[in-house]
C-alpha cells in the first residue's frame, strides 16, 4: 500500500479525498437521487440553470438569453449564477434523464467539488512548501473548511473553490519558473473559476493584491524583472482569452439597464465573532449560541477558520518567511469581509467606514454583488495555505513528524467538522412531467414558491410567466406587479374576474396556471375546475381562445 502511494501520490490523494467527502458530506451519498443537496433555495435555482444551459444550446439559442422566464417579454442571464463549468460538464448527462433523476446531476457537481478542491489546494502548497503529506494534509483542511460546508445550503457556485487555487498555482509559478506552464496553467484557472463564479474572480483578484504587495516587500527586483513581467502578461492574456467574452457581455448587460436583486452590504457583512465562534455549518452549534444574533444567514455567517489552523498558520509566519505572504492574503480577506461597519455579536457599529466600504465607493459594481462576507473566503484559503508550511515543518522535524503532522490536521479536521449534510426535496407531480410531453410552445403561469417554480420549468420544460432569477430588470419586476391580470398572483391583492382574466391570460399565451395554497384565491378566481391537485399545489387550464377571436 505504502509503496502504491508513493508510486501514484496523485491518485492517492484523490482518492483519500473522496473518502474524506463522503464522510464529510453525509449524508448526501444515500440519498443522492431523492433530494437535492442543499436547503428549498438557491439549489433548485442552480438545477433549473443546468437544465436552461442545456436546453438552449440544444435549440440553437443563447443561454444567456431566456425565453423560459419572465414570458413573453424574457430576461437576459449574463448575470445568473450558473457555475458554466458544472453546466458544461453535465450536458451529456442530461440524456440519461429520467432514469437518473435531475437532483442527482446537481449532486454529482456538488459531490465532486469536494474532492476536487482538497486536490488543488493540495498541489499549491506541494509547490510552495515541497512536501506531499503537509500538501495532502491542508488541503483536507481546506475542502472541509467551513465556509466550504456553509454555503452548500444553496451557492454551488461559491462552492466550487477547487479552480482558485489553480490560478495561484500558476500565479505562484510564473513567479518561480521560467516558461510558459505557469502563466498559461494560471490564466486557465482563473478563467475557470470566473466561469464557477464572479466572485471568485474578485477573491483570486484580491488576493494577487495581497500576496504581490508582499512579495514586492520580499523579492521586489525580481518581480519587476523582464521575464516575469512577461509571463505575467501571458497570464492575463491567456485569462482574457478564455475569460473576456464573459466579462465583456456582464459588463455590457449591467451598463445596459438597472437590475434588481442586489444584497444589503451591511446586511451580508460578517461578524467579528463569526470568524472566532464555531457556526451555522459546525457539528458543535448547538454549544454556540452566539451565531444565531449574526446578521446575514446561516449560509453567509459561517466564517469560522478554527484555532488549530489558526495557531498554525501563526506559528508557520513565525518560522516560515514565504508563509507571511499567505497570511497577508488572510488579514486582506478578513478586513474586508467585515464589509462597510464593524459588526459585533449582531450588534452593527456605523461609527467608522471599514475598508469594504472603500472599496465600494472605489468599485460601485460590487454593489450588484453585496455579500462582503463570502470575502471570508480568502481568510480561509490564506489559513490553510499558511498553515500547510507548519504541517511541512513537523513531517521534516524527525522519524515521529509525519505522524504528529497527521494527528495535529486530524484535530484541525475534527474542530472544523460539519453538520449532518443538509438535502431536501420538492415533490414532481406526474401530470407535470407529462406536460413535457406536449411539443408546442406555450407558457405557463406559476406563482408558487419562487425556487419552486424553477423546479417545476424542469419538469414541464415550458416558458413561465414569472420565474426567479439572481439578478433580473427591474422594468421586468415592475410588468409583474403592474400588469392587472398578474399582480394578484405574484404581489397580492384582490383577483381579477374570470371574464377579464382569462382572456388576458389568453393573450399571453398561458395555457396552465399553478398556485399554492398562498395563492389559491387568485386560481379559483379563473372559475375553472382544477385539472390537477396534489403536493400542495393546484393546478388550472386556460381555456383555448376561440377561433376568429
Amino acid at each position: 500500500m505504502l509503496q502504491a502511494i508513493r508510486r501514484f501520490p496523485t491518485t492517492a490523494a484523490a482518492a483519500g479525498y473522496l473518502a474524506l467527502a463522503a464522510a464529510s458530506t453525509w449524508p448526501l451519498l444515500p440519498r443522492f437521487t431523492r433530494e437535492i443537496g442543499g436547503d428549498r433555495g438557491d439549489a433548485w435555482q442552480t438545477l433549473w440553470g443546468f437544465w436552461w444551459f442545456r436546453d438552449a444550446l440544444g435549440r440553437g439559442t443563447s443561454p444567456f438569453f431566456c425565453d423560459a422566464l419572465r414570458w413573453p417579454w424574457g430576461v437576459p442571464l449574463w448575470l445568473q449564477t450558473f457555475d458554466l463549468p458544472a453546466a458544461v460538464a453535465l450536458l451529456p448527462a442530461w440524456a440519461l434523464v429520467p432514469a437518473v433523476p435531475e437532483v442527482a446531476l446537481y449532486n454529482a457537481v456538488l459531490f465532486a467539488s469536494y474532492p476536487l478542491a482538497g486536490l488543488t489546494a493540495s498541489l499549491l502548497c506541494v509547490e510552495l512548501w515541497g512536501d506531499r503529506l503537509a500538501g495532502f494534509l491542508a488541503g483536507a483542511l481546506y475542502t472541509t473548511s467551513t465556509y466550504h460546508f456553509a454555503h452548500a445550503l444553496g451557492h454551488l457556485h461559491v462552492v466550487s473553490m477547487e479552480w482558485s487555487p489553480l490560478y495561484f498555482l500558476g500565479l505562484v509559478r510564473t513567479f518561480r519558473r521560467s516558461g510558459p506552464g505557469g502563466p498559461l496553467l494560471g490564466g486557465a484557472g482563473l478563467a475557470l473559476a470566473t466561469f464557477a463564479s464572479p466572485y471568485h474572480l474578485l477573491l483570486c483578484a484580491l488576493g494577487t493584491l495581497a500576496l504581490v504587495a508582499a512579495w514586492a516587500r520580499a523579492e521586489g527586483r525580481r518581480l519587476l524583472s523582464g521575464p516575469v513581467l512577461r509571463r505575467a502578461v501571458l497570464l492575463g492574456l491567456t485569462f482574457l482569452a478564455l475569460a473576456g467574452w464573459l466579462l465583456a457581455g456582464m459588463a455590457r448587460s449591467a451598463r445596459s439597464e438597472p437590475f434588481s436583486g442586489a444584497h444589503d452590504a451591511v446586511f451580508y457583512s460578517a461578524d467579528l465573532l463569526s470568524f472566532f465562534v464555531p457556526n451555522a455549518a459546525s457539528a458543535w452549534r448547538d454549544g454556540f449560541g452566539a451565531w444565531r444574533r449574526f446578521t446575514g444567514n446561516a449560509a453567509e455567517s459561517a466564517a469560522y477558520v478554527g484555532y488549530v489552523p489558526l495557531l498554525l498558520a501563526v506559528g508557520a509566519g513565525w518560522r516560515a518567511k514565504a508563509s507571511r505572504a499567505w497570511l497577508l492574503v488572510a488579514a486582506f480577506g478578513f478586513a474586508l469581509a467585515l464589509g462597510p461597519f464593524l459588526h459585533v455579536g449582531g450588534e452593527v457599529y456605523r461609527g467608522v467606514l471599514l475598508p469594504y466600504g472603500w472599496l465600494e465607493r472605489l468599485l460601485p459594481a460590487l454593489r450588484l454583488g453585496g455579500v462582503p462576507t463570502r470575502l471570508s473566503w480568502l481568510v480561509t484559503l490564506g489559513v490553510t495555505v499558511a498553515a500547510g508550511a507548519m504541517l511541512a515543518q513537523l513531517v521534516r522535524s524527525g522519524r515521529r513528524g509525519p505522524v504528529l503532522a497527521c494527528a495535529v490536521a486530524a484535530l484541525a479536521l475534527a474542530e472544523s467538522w460539519p453538520h449532518a449534510f443538509v438535502t431536501s426535496s420538492w415533490p414532481a407531480p406526474r401530470f407535470l412531467r407529462n406536460l413535457a410531453l406536449d411539443p408546442e410552445r406555450w407558457a405557463v403561469l406559476d406563482a408558487t414558491d419562487p425556487q419552486r417554480q424553477l423546479w417545476h420549468g424542469v419538469l414541464h420544460r415550458h416558458p413561465q410567466v414569472g420565474g426567479y432569477v439572481t439578478r433580473a430588470p427591474a422594468r421586468l419586476d415592475a410588468r409583474l406587479a403592474d400588469t392587472p391580470v398578474l399582480r394578484p398572483f405574484f404581489v397580492g391583492g384582490p383577483p381579477i374576474p374570470a371574464d377579464e382574466s382569462i382572456p388576458a391570460l389568453q393573450e399571453l399565451g398561458v395555457r396552465f396556471v399553478i398556485v399554492d395554497d398562498s395563492r389559491l384565491a387568485a386560481g379559483r378566481a379563473l372559475l375553472r375546475p382544477a385539472v390537477w391537485e396534489g403536493d400542495g399545489i393546484h393546478v388550472y387550464e386556460v381555456p383555448a381562445r376561440a377561433e376568429g377571436r
